[in-house]
């Protein structure tokens, strides 16, 4: 029977911002002999917390049940039995870091630490897969700080809103910029993008506050803390809120530590999103608040499909608006295009164009827009009927701003559909807004751009190191890119060109999983699949991927078991697993069997996930 331990850790920078403990070490001990289980189990938390010496890890070792990684979100599980030697007694609850959550690193690597939270007694509760307790548990904020204080890992957490709305209304997607007022020159510790909560993070280190112009030779900080002010500013880098360097030096900003909170509010309007031209969504994932912009993978579900860390593939739509024209300059066209940045040649930014972009005829292409029109789609004489815009990547562009012509033929003759109206990105990845008074939305609203980001990152068949082997050695992995977003008036002037703050990080991934499975008593001299088996089978598996979402060995029968088979492997998160797993099939009737193995990618298209794919082998007993 199975013990499933499962729940969220988190800890406290204030109040209103709780830190997911995410991609850390929770590690469960058995007590020792003369522990009395009762007390620490009931024991506050406060009273049994404690950092770890080396000696003490290294003491406590022995008595190791198990450990687990927590996921993006601080999420973790344990499924406990037979091969922990675990019954349901109480154990204590250790979490190990070799760095804080989203820490900015240094040259110097931080120290690992490790602590114990308290002894917990789960209230095991039956289940059809075996007993289950769930411990959430969020560290205290006098305990979390001073652990990201050993790490050297200091965090602001904000709240920007619209000063002139009661009550107070979020503001998204400005950039809010964080500067330290110190004696010989103010530092810059960290900028970040507003959600659509308006909340935003902005992690920084003590060397962004100890920086001098002779640094690294000459560090100084006469506080132990920075002195801390604030620019916010638009997407197009118009400042909405300027705060004086002086305003470092208020009882509230000076000397803050390793957690601060604080609230901001812009005087000024940020401009109305209808009026300027915006990169908002990669699919439907806004490229704000549903993409991690350090890890590049999804953090929630958006519209059924996607979840937490998800990454992207295959062909991807870049969303969101391009007005005819740009405010302010109603005479001239509005230009738009997106570039992506590689890391492995971070200085050079890629035009989305040529192989880059779907379709080669309008039934591939990607639909940017339409217009309205009058038409007799079926000799019933001119109705209002929609015509496509579409970008396609090759082919004959339309006459720029041209309504199609009607055919020649008798009354009451059907025109069909009106054809598409084609644009083709330049060599540059530049597209003109179509100008045509019968354009909806004054403009393209909704896709701007389709990408195939498996001509940028590229993926096929992951080789595998064979059923049952460590993939280590031959892993796959995709790439973060960079995705801008631009307009311009002129395309070849580049004093035009307008290019948005914002941008989206994306990790994209292209490769197939590995998916290897086999049976070991069909391998070696003499056998075969063709032999039965009697007493023993041996499941070889291997099953990888950087970002998989689950995996799982399934066997069935037309037999009918008098008792169940044992659980098979299983599992979700990245990677995957790989074992050499028997199991005792004497007892099992004589039939035949399939084995499976079963994928699927946590990858998205921003609309579509990745499906499930299996294997088989089969036996007979």
């Amino acid at each position: 029977m199975y013990y499933i331990f499962k729940g969220k850790l988190q800890g406290i920078i204030c109040s209103e911002c709780l830190e997911p403990l995410s991609l850390v070490k929770v590690r469960l001990y058995k007590l020792q002999d003369d522990q009395k289980a009762a007390a620490l189990a009931t024991a506050d938390p406060k009273d049994t917390f404690a950092i770890l010496t080396d000696e003490q890890i290294k003491k406590k070792k022995p008595r190791l049940i198990a450990e687990t990684e927590t996921d993006s979100e601080g999420n973790y599980a344990f499924q406990l039995g037979e091969k922990q030697k675990y019954d349901g007694d109480a154990f204590e609850v250790d979490v190990y870091l070799e760095k804080a959550p989203n820490q900015k690193l240094g040259e110097k690597k931080p120290k690992p630490l490790q602590f114990t939270i308290t002894t917990v007694q789960p209230q095991w509760r039956k289940t059809e897969i075996g007993y289950m307790a769930i411990w959430d548990y969020i560290l205290p904020r006098r305990f979390w700080c001073y652990i990201r204080s050993r790490f050297g890992a200091w965090v602001i957490c904000g709240y920007v809103y619209d000063c002139r709305t009661k009550p107070k209304i979020p503001v998204p997607g400005v950039k809010v910029i964080a500067f330290d007022r110190d004696w010989i020159q103010d530092d810059e510790l960290g900028s970040a993008f507003t959600n659509n909560n308006g909340r935003f993070w902005i992690n920084y280190s003590i060397s962004d506050f100890e920086k001098t112009p002779f640094s690294p030779l000459i560090n100084i900080e006469c506080t132990p803390g920075p002195d801390v002010y604030f620019r916010i500013e638009a997407y197009d880098g118009t400042e909405l809120l300027k705060e004086p360097s002086s305003r470092g030096r208020d009882s509230d900003r000076e000397n803050v530590g390793p957690c601060f909170c604080v609230k901001l509010c812009v005087e000024e309007p940020v401009g109305n999103p209808g009026e300027y031209p915006y990169f908002t969504h990669v699919g439907d994932f806004n490229i704000a608040s549903d993409i991690n912009s350090t890890s590049g993978l999804t953090n929630k579900a958006k519209n059924s499909h996607g979840g937490p860390d998800f990454g992207f593939f295959s062909k991807i739509k870049f969303k969101g608006y391009c007005p005819k024209t740009r405010p302010g300059d109603p005479t001239h066209p509005l230009y738009y295009r997106f570039l992506y940045v590689h890391p492995d040649d971070p200085a050079t930014e890629i035009p989305v164009t040529g192989n880059l972009v779907p379709g080669t005829t309008p039934t591939t292409g990607m639909v940017v827009g339409a217009r309205i029109l009058s038409w007799d789609t079926y000799g019933t004489g001119l109705q209002n009927t929609f015509q496509d815009i579409i970008i396609q990547r090759s082919g004959t562009p339309s006459i720029p701003d041209s309504l199609p012509t009607p055919p020649v033929v008798p009354p009451g003759t059907p025109w069909g559909n009106p054809p598409p109206h084609i644009l083709i990105p330049d060599s540059y990845g530049w597209i003109r807004v179509d100008q045509s008074p019968n354009s909806l939305d004054n403009g393209f609203y909704g896709t701007l751009m389709g990408f195939r980001s498996y001509m940028a990152v590229p993926g096929g068949s992951a080789p595998g190191p064979g059923a049952g082997n460590n993939p280590a050695a031959v892993q796959k992995n995709g790439s973060i890119l960079r995705v801008i977003f631009q307009n311009a008036t002129d395309p070849s002037n580049p004093a035009t060109y307008d290019k948005q703050i914002l941008e989206a990080h994306i990790l994209v991934n292209n490769w197939i999983e590995v998916r290897q499975l086999d049976l070991q008593q069909f391998s070696g001299g003499g056998s075969g699949s063709c032999a039965g088996l009697t007493t023993d089978l041996n499941i070889l598996y291997t099953a990888d991927h950087e970002v998989m979402r689950n995996w799982r060995i399934t066997i069935n029968s037309a037999a009918s078991f008098t008792i169940p088979p044992p659980p098979l492997p299983d599992g979700t998160g990245p990677r995957g697993d790989f074992d050499n797993r028997h199991i005792d099939i004497s007892t099992w009737p004589s039939c035949s069997y399939r084995v499976w193995l079963t994928t699927q990618r946590a990858l998205t298209t921003g609309e579509v996930d990745d499906d499930k794919d299996s294997s088989l082998v089969t036996f007979c007993k």
